[in-house]
């Protein structure tokens, strides 16, 4: 179904799935406003799922497995080893309920943490150092971003 062995996924409510998360991917948990800023930023998208009951609601973005380590933006959570995902049907493209903004099936299955981090950080600081992101100024920002050292 996602691309994981059998053991991996477990059935949710609805047309939902538990998915462990770590192996084909990690998840990022963004709150909604900030998530669709970014989405609408990012060049490359992959997969992302949205949880519209969630208080806020939130988007989770697919990103490389293990490439969480040492996530720092605030407001949102890495989710990788030990961690499970719920997860809508694969055909699920509009609520109610969990679903897919961005399908796995079409395109990109993941988005490219640090791409992803420097969107999230341009809505959730925007004046925040960004070690590795562009140095052009940015319509939100009214400024350049500066590389850390």
């Amino acid at each position: 179904m996602h691309s994981l062995p059998r053991a991996a996924v477990t059935p949710g409510p609805g047309c939902t799935s538990i998915v462990a998360a770590g192996v084909e991917w990690d998840a990022i948990k963004v709150p909604r406003y900030a998530g669709l800023f970014a989405l609408g930023k990012l060049t490359r998208p992959g997969a992302v799922a949205v949880d519209p009951a969630s208080a806020p609601p939130v988007l989770y973005f697919l990103v490389p497995p293990q490439s969480t380590a040492g996530w720092d933006v605030p407001k949102t959570t890495a989710l990788s080893l030990a961690a499970h995902v719920v997860l809508p049907a694969l055909h699920r493209e509009a609520p109610p309920g969990p679903y897919w903004l961005i399908a796995p099936g079409r395109g990109r299955r993941r988005t490219t943490t640090a791409d992803l981090r420097r969107e999230l950080l341009c809505v959730i600081q925007p004046r925040a150092v960004v070690p590795s992101g562009p140095t052009e100024p940015r319509p939100h920002e009214g400024g350049r971003l500066e590389r850390a050292q």
